[in-house]
């Protein structure tokens, strides 16, 4: 299958970009009603994922619509420029597999594949500038469905130009490995730089 491989995409959060959910937290949770924490949590992905970040990440609801539906089930008194501020500063770059990244780009075509909503994108990649390599991207909220659906998967690699056997994935949610697979796109989980940085090697190799 390997020497089909033309192709690599990534997963962003969480693979090429650290998420530190709990510093966002910690940031927004003093103008939040104290007695909703537990609703709060579930909105930054601590406690399972409220079903509004499912949508938000389809594109079925809008940025407002998202931060509507936080403050009322938080109490959150701040502003939608003080929430999108906290929320598009959780992340900082994983500095070993955006350098990887780039090196693939240089032989090979590397797209993004992420679940996110359009706070995100196109933003990150005017906050981060390394990541200004990919020969494209497929965005859940504008393809309207998520990883791990079937549907995701169909609309990513249409946009993409590719076919299911050309691409080598990499993820860092077990489920999104799992559901690439089942599609037919070789996979390979994100653990730690090291270890993910070798098995995509390898796999690139037909090893």
């Amino acid at each position: 299958m390997s020497s089909t491989i033309t192709s690599v995409a990534f997963d962003v959060g969480g693979v090429l970009i650290h998420l530190n959910y709990r510093e966002g937290l910690k940031q927004i949770l003093p103008d939040c009603d104290r007695q909703r924490a537990v609703c709060t949590e579930t909105f930054f992905g601590l406690l399972g994922r409220d079903p509004s970040m499912a949508e938000y990440e389809c594109g079925h609801i809008s940025t407002r619509e998202f931060f509507s539906r936080f403050a009322a089930q938080t109490g959150y008194r701040g502003s939608l420029e003080q929430f999108r501020d906290i929320w598009q500063g959780i992340f900082t770059e994983n500095a070993p597999m955006i350098a990887f990244a780039q090196e693939l780009a240089r032989t090979r075509d590397v797209f993004a594949w992420s679940n996110s909503g359009e706070m995100h994108f196109p933003w990150l990649y005017e906050r981060f500038p390394s990541l200004q390599f990919f020969k494209g991207d497929a965005i859940s909220c504008y393809l309207g469905a998520v990883k791990p659906n079937r549907a995701y998967f169909e609309r990513a690699l249409e946009k993409c130009g590719l076919r299911a056997e050309q691409v080598l994935f990499v993820d860092d949610r077990p489920e999104n490995v799992e559901g690439a697979r089942e599609f037919g796109i070789q996979s390979v989980p994100y653990t730690t730089p090291a270890e993910t940085i070798a098995a995509v090697r390898a796999a690139l190799k037909g090893a």
